[in-house]
């Protein structure tokens, strides 16, 4: 619900309801903590310096809300000037001074096109140097020049009011500005009870060094403070992090109040410097190192989606591999149903031939009929059972199963045999029955049928005049092998190493897309983890497979 009432504030018109909460809101707040200012006050009461945290919250929900807002940073600072008792003219004329200085913020910041998320180096230093630089001294100057010409303060104390004036305002805007400012741009993510969990955590180690241990050694109380508030700073974000600073400017000013620890010195000029110092030390050390682990955590992130981009594009780019192997395979076992059908095609021509010139004799009788009818039936149903053996042999497998992998190599060979057989080509097995493992065996099926193709091409290219392949199946080492060793005469060394690559063939005739044998290597190494090698043997090529045992 809170994040809704942000959400119709931000997008709020002047005439709604929602702006004028809104403005409302901030007067309130504003006035709120400037009446829970922290004062750091020297001693005679020759300067007074204050951490204005005010001027932090106006500068943070006007570079949210944007200049709309600057009716409610007025009404807040005059309510300031009215409750401390100042005349209205000089308060109405400070109030617009400090509505005037956040339009002007709100000006620079988008003039220069500063991100509002402090995300990178040089929005946070352009946004220390619109503080220090621009919009302090302005408001100091001229509220200042207001408060002289209306006699609050004399000529000689102009200068001394002035550098009171900025320095508790950079102070209020370098701790508060930032926070708010990130905290609503955040408001969705964070969850506000972790938010409070840390708060509280670190206020309770803060009391405990300040207040009960009373730390005196001001290196040695930063040596306690900025690693956990860097540590929280670097898993959390900046959000948590100037909120933790908010706390350590908080109880280093309680601190002196009470007198205790590192800023208990007899000097309230000492304080004064090292209180600073040591608020300074936290601030710089959040806006610097939050933008430095914000960058990294970007480049992190652009890193991983550059990774997931690509990965993506390698796995598209494997996926339209794998189809283009599978057409090519498919090509082939064309060519094998072709050369299958060929035969019971011949026959079933033939019967139909000598059916037709018995009916031209006239001796078409009853039985030679049912003689046809039985034998091209036969022939038919012979033709119609290739065509299932080779569907089903390309069926993608969807799931993962545990099979034989003598089985899945019977598949091929049943496919593959009658090409074998052709070409004269014998296969001498050696395999050991009950081998399982577990994968996709289809795949498996495909990947060891490009390799018997390779095998066939290449004892057909080189026209080797007693041409076999060996097929062996065993287990070894928690393992099944698979070897299939042709008669070819090897693989030139020089090439070896490049038979795995895509679109890579060593067919004299460049008939071969290059994508068999690296369709295979993807098969056996990611689909199923397992690895396929291949060297030279005695006779010719050996390629080996191997893929882990079954846990069945």
């Amino acid at each position: 619900m809170t994040d809704n009432i942000i959400d119709k504030m931000q997008m709020a018109n002047r005439h709604s309801v929602y702006y004028w909460i809104l403005v409302a809101g901030i007067a309130t707040l504003y006035f709120v903590a400037a009446k829970a200012r922290l004062p750091l006050t020297v001693e005679h009461n020759i300067v007074s310096i204050v951490i204005f945290a005010s001027e932090g919250i106006a500068l943070g929900t006007a570079l949210f809300f944007g200049k709309r807002v600057w009716p409610g940073i007025f009404l807040g600072q005059l309510l300031v000037a009215l409750d401390a008792g100042m005349e209205i003219l000089p308060s109405v004329e400070i109030s617009a001074v400090n509505a005037l200085e956040a339009v002007l913020g709100v000006y620079l910041f988008e003039r220069y096109r500063l991100d509002r998320k402090l995300s990178h180096m040089r929005d946070v230093v352009g946004l220390v140097i619109l503080i220090v630089c621009i919009l302090q001294p302005f408001s100091a100057l001229f509220g200042n020049m207001a408060l002289l010409i209306h006699g609050v303060i004399d000529s000689g104390s102009y200068l001394k009011s002035t550098l009171s004036w900025w320095f508790g305002n950079v102070m209020g805007q370098l701790l508060f500005a930032p926070f708010v400012l990130l905290l609503l741009l955040n408001h969705k993510r964070i969850r506000m009870a972790e938010f409070l969990l840390y708060g509280t955590a670190f206020a309770i180690f803060l009391y405990f060094v300040e207040m009960v241990f009373r730390v005196e050694n001001l290196s040695l109380l930063l040596i306690f403070t900025i690693p956990v508030v860097t540590y929280i700073l670097a898993h959390k974000g900046m959000v948590y992090g100037t909120f933790l600073v908010i706390l350590v400017a908080i109880f280093s000013s309680y601190s002196i109040f009470l007198g205790t620890g590192a800023f208990s010195r007899e000097s309230m000029w000492d304080n004064i410097i090292n209180v600073n110092f040591y608020i300074l030390a936290h601030v710089f050390m959040v806006l610097i190192a939050g933008v430095i682990f914000e960058e990294r955590k970007q480049q992190e992130h652009m890193l991983q989606e550059r990774v997931k981009m690509e990965v993506e594009r390698n796995r598209q780019q494997q996926m339209m591999l794998f189809q283009q192997s599978r057409f090519v395979q498919m090509g082939e076992m064309i060519a094998m149903i072709a050369h299958q059908w060929r035969q019971p095609l011949h026959s079933l021509s033939l019967l139909i031939h000598v059916a037709v010139k018995k009916y031209e004799a006239g001796t078409l009788d009853g039985a030679a009929v049912s003689d046809f009818q039985k034998r091209s039936q036969q022939m038919i149903t012979h033709m119609s059972e290739t065509i299932d053996d080779f569907r089903n042999f390309f069926k993608p497998d969807k799931t993962k199963t545990d099979f034989d992998v003598y089985d899945a190599l019977m598949d091929v060979m049943h496919i593959i045999e009658p090409m074998i057989q052709r070409y004269g080509i014998e296969v001498i097995t050696s395999i050991d029955t009950g081998c399982v493992v577990y994968g996709y065996p289809n795949e498996f099926s495909q990947a060891v049928l490009n390799i018997l193709n390779n095998a066939k091409d290449a004892l057909l290219e080189r026209r080797v005049e007693d041409p076999k392949i060996h097929i062996g199946i065993k287990e070894a080492q928690g393992k099944v092998v698979i070897t299939i060793e042709d008669n070819a005469g090897g693989i030139p060394e020089s090439l070896i190493d490049k038979i795995f690559d895509p679109y890579f063939s060593t067919k004299e005739n460049k008939n071969g897309t290059g994508l068999g044998l690296y369709m295979s290597r993807i098969i056996i190494t990611e689909h199923m983890h397992g690895t396929i090698g291949v060297t030279n043997g005695d006779a010719g090529a050996c390629f080996r497979l191997s893929l882990p045992i079954s846990d069945m």
